[in-house]
């Protein structure tokens, strides 16, 4: 699907239960086409920036650079890549080629353009990560990788790693760093006073979310602003990584975001946003690792 975080940003929700799979996917998928500008202009994802250092990271992949250890050599792809920032990063850590996945037409076009501008090489193909193995034509890799706001928009994390299992070689990592699902479940609107809203586990039926806002860039509304998101438990992603087959190798959880989630959040030296009062009492991000069996 895309990359955003699952921060539930819109002003109010309700279930779905009269609309299909083709109609929130429909939905999801116009309002990715129109973040695609606004992500890559003014005050978005910093383009202008990676292509003018070649040694410069997009945030993200900064802060999960210890975790994911050396790449030199290996073959990755990136699930869910949008605008192909985090890819690029990737591939400047020392991997030895990258491939990119999105349902976005309007992001696939960008990840091109983004390679080639900065005179690199990368595979891009668009499509649902749920054919992910015959849209890479049955390509293995050492490492798969998906980062912050990649799982909200399915409605089976068991079905998804049960694709980033099959698109690994035998003793291939999978890198799964998203928002914790504690943290999806918290009412935007709460002040220090946090508040649960949404549910926790998977459900069957999306939380449908209306904001003619998106995180990043020059605030240009969203011309279609509804949106259709998925919970899963941290004991569900387990459940779903060993029913897939793997290994789980480790299981963290991060008590800082790289957007500011609630209002109340601030900023610290690392540009991480941080509950300002006793952020221990809510995990916002966790990384889960998985290896397959050679």
């Amino acid at each position: 699907m895309a990359h955003e975080p699952g921060c539930r940003i819109g002003h109010w929700y309700r279930f779905s239960p009269a609309m299909s799979w083709e109609r929130w996917r429909a939905d999801n998928l116009a309002g990715w086409e129109d973040r695609v500008p606004i992500h890559a202009g003014p005050g978005g994802y910093d383009v202008a920036g990676l292509l003018a250092d070649p040694k410069r990271l997009s945030a993200t992949v900064r802060h999960d650079r210890e975790s994911l250890g050396s790449l030199a050599g290996l073959d990755l792809v990136h699930l869910q890549c949008h605008l192909g920032t985090d890819t690029l990063s990737l591939l400047r850590l020392g991997a030895a080629s990258v491939s990119g996945l999105d349902f976005s037409p309007r992001a696939i076009a960008h990840c091109r353009s983004l390679f080639e501008r900065a005179g690199v090489a990368g595979r891009f193909v668009e499509g649902d990560v749920f054919d992910a193995e015959r849209l890479l034509g049955g390509a293995r890799f050492d490492l798969v990788y998906a980062s912050i706001g990649a799982i909200n928009w399915i409605p089976s994390i068991g079905r998804w790693l049960a694709v980033a299992a099959g698109l690994l070689k035998p003793g291939g990592r999978l890198y799964l760093r998203d928002v914790h699902p504690m943290a999806m479940a918290i009412d935007p609107g709460s002040d220090l006073e946090l508040r649960l809203r949404f549910p926790y586990g998977e459900q069957p039926l999306p939380v449908t979310l209306h904001d003619d806002q998106t995180y990043s860039g020059d605030g240009t509304p969203l011309a279609n602003s509804t949106s259709h998101e998925w919970s899963h438990s941290l004991g569900e992603i387990v459940e779903g990584a060993l029913a897939a087959g793997l290994v789980v190798s480790g299981l963290a959880e991060h008590y800082y975001t790289e957007w500011r989630m609630l209002e109340s959040m601030v900023k610290d030296a690392d540009d991480r946003w941080l509950l300002p009062e006793a952020p221990e009492r809510l995990p916002l991000l966790f990384t889960l690792q998985a290896t397959k069996p050679g």
